[in-house]
């Protein structure tokens, strides 16, 4: 017969870092505008491009604390996958973005990251379709007006 497992939850005084995390979603999403896929396809990984891969990996920790390698690694992804070049004020908002997620990751625990981080993923997401919603409709009001 098995042991019989205790488990204990309790509430942890971690503050939720609001502010930062918006903003790190707003400089994710500021990224995105140099980003222009090959191929425009409508999928969660098609729409987040780089920025998935980007999460995934500050999750897994790949180049631990340091920021450069991250922003290294998604520019290259970045060349590879899109139309136009990353310009300085996409690579100064990716940087930022990066520091402030590394610096979040340091003051909370791992399961309270691994939340932030789900958190700004889906908020990019919404911010991203929100933007290719509004293109479309846009798009359509234009076609009718001209008929």
């Amino acid at each position: 017969m098995r042991k019989i497992l205790l488990m204990e939850t309790r509430e942890t005084d971690e503050v939720w870092p609001t502010k930062r995390i918006e903003e790190t979603q707003a400089q994710l999403y500021s990224y995105l505008d140099d980003f222009i896929p090959d191929k425009w396809l409508y999928s969660k990984h098609a729409i987040m491009g780089p920025v998935g891969k980007l999460l995934g990996i500050i999750a897994a920790a790949k180049f631990g604390d340091n920021v450069d390698p991250y922003v290294g690694y998604i520019t290259n992804i970045h060349d590879q996958q899109s139309k136009k070049r990353l310009t300085l004020g996409g690579m100064v908002n990716l940087k930022n973005a990066i520091t402030t997620l590394l610096a979040i990751k340091k003051e909370v625990s791992e399961r309270a990251f691994l939340k932030i981080l789900s958190s700004v993923d889906y908020a990019v997401y919404y911010l991203k379709v929100k933007e290719i919603s509004t293109r479309s409709e846009a798009k359509k009001m234009e076609k009718q007006n001209n008929e």
